[in-house]
């Protein structure tokens, strides 16, 4: 039924529609992929670094402790965007069950537009003991008061819509998408882009012989960038992506946890792109944020001391156990993988800078 009636919203736009029409549609309309229950974990479309590693969420609670002891120390927000099955959120309240006064001091804003998501994720809360926290959720980021506030993103920019676009022949074409209703398939279909308008966007990028541009990826980054400058505090994003932009285009999807056609399953997979984590760096300065952290996911979780907690943990664990841990650590910062793929930026403005 999704699919159908995804296809059917699709074909009543006048063809063709752009790439970032054909993923907002296939994602974020009302049959869309994120109004869909299951598309986290093995039942779904992807595992996310959570689900493969308590370790993960550690490190980001210690380090998340560490700022607000030192840059903030006063009620502030934490606020996940995109929390999934809350696994993120729980490592992190395990971590800082001890400090009565950061759990005294927090309210937690949840940002999810998936109503099945938001119910497993108040049911794990309930489940571990953290629904006693001042919690809410909300389907968009809204800032609702001016407490310093820590912003966290795992996995979540990447689902934002791209436009593509390639040179050849000193012309500049966007690829668009359109439905064969013969063969009751869609297709791209490449257009002359003549617009000026889109043509001086084109420019500014200084792009190579392709581009890639998520104008709802930048301007969403941007949002939050303006709340930390007036209020401070810290944003944390992780995801895949990269600083220099490649010569080629990153769109992909996900379908029952593998890679899957992009036109195939509307409405019925995950369809993602690498983020442009050089033009997310000049955002944040040009709202007068630090960037204190620009890495690999495998720097930064080794810097800040991954394998000394694992070995910390093993301690008191079982061989089974052991083994678990091992084998999440190795996937977390396999520099062939997943540690060098993923990055993490993290950016701020605390009262001393």
């Amino acid at each position: 039924m999704f699919e159908r009636k995804t296809i059917d919203k699709i074909t009543k736009i006048n063809q063709p529609i752009t790439v970032e029409k054909y993923i907002k549609l296939c994602l974020y309309s009302k049959y869309g992929y994120y109004n869909n229950s299951k598309i986290i974990g093995k039942a779904g479309d992807f595992i996310t670094a959570p689900e493969i590693s308590q370790l993960f969420g550690e490190i980001i609670g210690l380090f998340f402790l560490s700022f607000w002891k030192n840059k903030i120390n006063q009620p502030f927000n934490l606020v996940e965007l995109g929390p999934g099955r809350g696994t993120l959120l729980i490592d992190i309240l395990n971590i800082a069950k001890n400090f009565s006064e950061f759990n005294k001091s927090v309210t937690i804003n949840l940002i999810e537009k998936n109503n099945e998501l938001i119910k497993e994720q108040k049911n794990n809360l309930v489940k571990f003991n953290f629904d006693f926290l001042n919690i809410n959720w909300f389907d968009n980021f809204h800032p609702s008061n001016n407490k310093p506030t820590i912003i966290y993103a795992n996995e979540f920019l990447d689902c934002l819509p791209i436009r593509q676009f390639y040179i050849k022949n000193n012309l500049w074409y966007e690829k668009m998408i359109i439905f064969n209703q013969t063969d009751q398939c869609f297709q791209f279909k490449d257009t002359v882009t003549t617009d000026v308008k889109t043509l001086k966007k084109i420019n500014y990028y200084k792009p190579k012989e392709v581009l890639e541009i998520s104008k709802l990826r930048e301007n969403y980054f941007m949002k939050i960038c303006k709340h930390i400058n007036i209020v401070r505090g810290m944003i944390i994003i992780i995801d895949y992506g990269y600083f220099d932009r490649p010569n080629h285009f990153t769109l992909q999807s996900l379908y029952n946890n593998k890679k899957s056609n992009v036109l195939d399953n509307p409405g019925l997979q995950d369809i993602t792109s690498l983020i442009d984590f050089n033009q997310l760096i000049i955002i944040a300065k040009s709202n007068n944020l630090k960037v204190d952290v620009f890495s690999t996911q495998r720097e930064f979780f080794l810097s800040h001391g991954i394998k000394q907690r694992a070995k910390r943990i093993m301690l008191k664990s079982t061989q089974k156990q052991k083994n678990i841990i091992r084998k999440g650590l190795e996937r977390l910062i396999d520099k062939n993988k997943m540690g060098s793929l993923f990055k993490v930026l993290v950016v701020s403005k605390s009262y001393d800078n």
